[in-house]
């Protein structure tokens, strides 16, 4: 009898739990107690294995940072640059989406989304999504690498932007 209070009891805290999460009132960093500097930790080490041509790990370590913090863009930005480095273009262009989601301002997801869908055969879609990269990033310098790549993909098609 006890083993059935028991089993109840952790139930409902499971099925509290759970809830709330599905809520929105806490997230995966609440329940195992993260900080933002453990958070970024992970996040550099998961840039490093993509920067050293290791996509899936990378992939793994970003996937679960989306989870972690699913507002933040940069996240999302990342899952999407190593599904796109694995060809798997269309869970490159959700990340890309959910990364433009949280930030709408996000030249580099737009430009990587573009060659995301290029990729997949969506090609009108992608030279939307380059000309956007351009329109929201040629006014901050930050971005200039960015607008110049989606600039450069438009010209080799014979699509001059202004």
């Amino acid at each position: 009898m006890a083993n059935d209070s028991v089993e109840a009891t952790f139930a409902a805290l499971v099925e509290f739990v759970a809830n709330s999460f599905m809520r929105g009132d806490i997230t995966v960093s609440d329940l195992l107690g993260l900080d933002d500097e453990e958070i970024e930790t992970v996040f550099l080490m998961g840039h490093y294995l993509y920067n050293f041509g290791k996509y899936q790990p990378s992939l793994n370590v970003f996937s679960v940072l989306t989870l972690y913090k699913p507002f933040v863009s940069r996240y999302w930005r990342a899952a999407g640059a190593a599904n796109q480095a694995l060809k798997n273009y269309k869970e490159a262009i959700a990340a890309y989406d959910m990364a433009l989601t949280t930030n709408t301002g996000d030249v580099i997801s737009y430009t990587y989304r573009g060659e995301s869908k290029i990729s997949a055969g969506l090609t009108d879609e992608g030279l939307e999504d380059l000309k956007v990269a351009i329109e929201v990033g040629q006014a901050q310098p930050y971005y200039a690498q960015w607008v110049n790549r989606s600039r450069m993909l438009l010209e080799v098609r014979g699509i001059e932007v202004e």
